[in-house]
């Protein structure tokens, strides 16, 4: 299947000048469309993704912890973007690393699918030719990836809601140590895959890649009817939240992982790189689906049961 038809998405009315004839965006992306103001990329790299997220965080901070904001601000607390989650269960569930100092995780398995999918979206490619070609790609002279790093990455660290702090020193220390974290995701997710991911992993991403272009285009149709109106209605900005939907949704329908793992797995991913709600409607979206896929493959199974009994 070209790349072509499988990246494109049944989330818009085809009455758009914007669109193709069809009823389905093409993930070849019109930058021109006023929907794209949510995800402005100067490039389609694999760690566009951990660079979004980054810069959204470092600009709240900076907006609050800018001079003109201290002066007035010095003596009453104020609110900054704190990934309050972490402080207990994140930072509590260090990455699982295999004896060759890799990722063994399924979770970054995911996590590079995810970052996989949404780099071929945004360049309308195919998404396995995409992976091998990352996978085969030559180092630069002179690359060196640090492997400590490795242990510094938190596949558990989101964005969390907002906390105060009472001091200005405490934002700086606290955009400080957003910074740290955020060249560590930088790093590693910008790194070649085998130096990060174990083979089975990488055996595992390319697995649910496969499964994903398979069932793309049912998936198209199904998102259309489960995804809420205001998605459809700026499919250039729910991109990524439209990535970790096929992810699920093939994940569950071809490799047959449980259910319950795959949308608990969805949800983190969107509450650590999607905006607000999204992990919520991530999560009604998937039950539905769920519920659906069930109801079908009982229907399924009644009707072959008829067959074999006339």
């Amino acid at each position: 299947m070209e790349g072509s038809s499988i990246l494109s998405c049944s989330h818009c009315s085809s009455s758009s000048n914007h669109y193709s004839s069809r009823t389905h965006l093409n993930f070849t992306l019109h930058l021109s469309h006023p929907s794209y103001n949510l995800r402005k990329c100067e490039t389609a790299s694999l760690s566009f993704i951990s660079n979004l997220r980054a810069n959204k965080k470092r600009q709240m901070l900076m907006a609050v912890s800018s001079p003109s904001t201290r002066t007035s601000l010095r003596t009453s607390a104020f609110v900054i973007e704190k990934e309050a989650e972490n402080s207990t269960k994140g930072k509590e569930m260090m990455p699982k690393i295999d004896k060759s100092g890799r990722f063994c995780s399924p979770r970054a398995a995911r996590e590079l699918a995810l970052l996989t999918i949404y780099a071929a979206c945004l360049e309308g490619s195919d998404p396995i030719r995409l992976f091998e070609k990352r996978m085969n790609a030559r180092r630069e002279p002179g690359y060196e990836f640090d492997k400590t790093s490795l242990l510094k990455y938190n596949h558990m660290s989101f964005g969390g809601p907002p906390v105060t702090t009472e001091t200005v020193e405490e934002a700086d220390e606290l955009l400080r140590s957003d910074e740290k974290e955020s060249a560590v995701e930088a790093e590693v997710l910008s790194a070649p895959p085998k130096l990060v991911y174990s083979r089975l992993l990488l055996r595992f991403t390319r697995k649910l890649l496969a499964a994903v272009v398979d069932k793309w285009d049912n998936h198209v149709l199904t998102i259309d009817k489960v995804a809420p109106p205001n998605w459809k209605n700026e499919p250039a900005g729910r991109i990524l939240e439209f990535c970790i939907l096929h992810l699920a949704m093939s994940e569950i329908a071809v490799l047959g992982t449980r259910h319950q793992i795959v949308i608990n797995e969805a949800i983190d991913l969107a509450k650590r790189f999607c905006d607000g709600a999204a992990s919520r409607v991530i999560n009604g979206c998937l039950r539905t689906f769920v519920k659906d896929l069930s109801g079908s493959n009982m229907t399924q199974a009644s009707e072959a049961n008829q067959k074999a009994e006339v």
